[in-house]
């Protein structure tokens, strides 16, 4: 979960950061920089080389328009509210990262690119590199200003609006899913608590009504944001949804210690478990888990076979972002993007192959110097 407040000031070439992991932006930080950073967070596109490394789909800005009650470990002092209209979402994230390119305003600022051999100012122009907009997904919580009011225009421009970082109550938050919400960001976690007589955002996931479908959801399976049962309960309720994720942050695979964030503070390390430094209850920030520690997590938590737990980290979150058939599938047309796992006597799964594109970039013999 690596912080605006730690990235250059000039964007790097989004292979650089893809270069061995995705990056998911808490954006909470100065505007400036937040603007700066996300076209390298924006859709690879371009040539489609297994070198290159992951690839990026566009960024999943967490933040900041977040329940200032629910915020984890983003600083309170940087939360927005939208109170006057999608405006403050564009003054925000920046038009050219928030919308595609031939929907950005014409005073939006624009990469210059020759188009024409022409030397007529007629045929001449400028046009932008995001033929889709950087962002592809915002967390938001759903009742803080009128951000419940601007969720079809953001669905409009084909993002993904979760409902994260929330304090909704049930109603609010059945509200927002009518209104084009299809996701919740972390189930149980930076959230109301469900509760007999007002299930809050939890309730989503048991919802029956004509107006909207129930949405997908999160869940951080490392044994630390989650209790092994709360993940069981959460499966159970609404398999088809469920999408496992790690919550992991530029610390998974540092040695144990203590390590600076932003804004002078710092963030202790033990295991997967890593701790706002300071805070008085010891506050989770973040992970440094593994998805394949959550897939076998998982197995064991909800009793699953490995089909039910490859899914939930393939072919649904695939569907989640409207890939359905492009990723997450080993179908004819699909992109080769495939991982081979083993399976030892206990049953625990491990990573034996990666392929990208059709391409080898990981075998867990030959690369077993870096895999440790």
């Amino acid at each position: 979960m690596p912080s605006i407040t730690q990235h250059p000031d000039t964007p790097v070439p989004t292979p650089r950061i893809t270069k061995f992991t995705n990056c998911r932006l808490p954006l909470n930080g100065h505007l400036g920089r937040r603007k700066r950073v996300l076209p390298s967070l924006g859709p690879s596109g371009g040539p489609r080389r297994a070198e290159d490394g992951a690839e990026s789909l566009g960024a999943h800005v967490e933040g900041p328009f977040l329940s200032p009650g629910k915020n984890g470990i983003h600083s309170p002092s940087v939360l927005l509210a939208a109170n006057t209209g999608f405006q403050d979402l564009i003054d925000c994230y920046g038009a050219e990262n928030l919308l595609a390119s031939q929907d950005v305003p014409s005073s939006a600022p624009i990469t210059p690119t020759t188009t024409s051999t022409s030397t007529s100012a007629s045929s001449a122009s400028t046009t932008r590199s995001n033929p889709t907009a950087n962002i592809k997904m915002i967390t938001a919580a759903p009742e803080v200003g009128i951000m419940n009011t601007l969720i079809p225009t953001l669905v409009s421009h084909n993002i993904i609006y979760s409902i994260g970082h929330s304090d909704a109550t049930y109603e609010q938050a059945l509200d927002a899913l009518a209104a084009g919400a299809s996701m919740i960001t972390h189930l149980f976690n930076a959230m109301r608590p469900f509760y007999h007589r007002h299930p809050g955002i939890f309730g989503l996931l048991a919802q029956q009504s004509q107006q909207a479908t129930r949405p997908f959801y999160g869940l951080i399976a490392d044994g630390i944001h989650l209790h092994p049962t709360s993940v069981q309960i959460a499966y159970h309720a609404h398999p088809a949804g469920m999408v496992l994720v790690t919550d992991a942050m530029k610390l998974c695979g540092m040695p144990d210690g203590v390590y600076e964030w932003t804004n002078g503070e710092r963030i202790i390390k033990r295991g997967a478990l890593l701790t706002l430094e300071g805070s008085a209850e010891g506050k989770i920030a973040g992970s440094s888990a593994t998805l394949i520690e959550c897939v076998n997590n998982f197995r064991r938590w909800a009793g699953t076979g490995v089909v039910e737990a490859v899914r939930a980290v393939t072919e649904t979150p695939a569907r989640m972002l409207g890939l359905e058939g492009v990723k997450g599938v080993l179908v004819p047309g699909a992109d080769a993007d495939l991982v081979v796992l083993g399976e030892d006597a206990e049953g625990t799964l491990t990573v034996d192959q990666v392929w990208k594109f059709g391409v080898r970039v990981f075998d867990c013999v030959k690369d077993a110097q870096w895999a440790a």
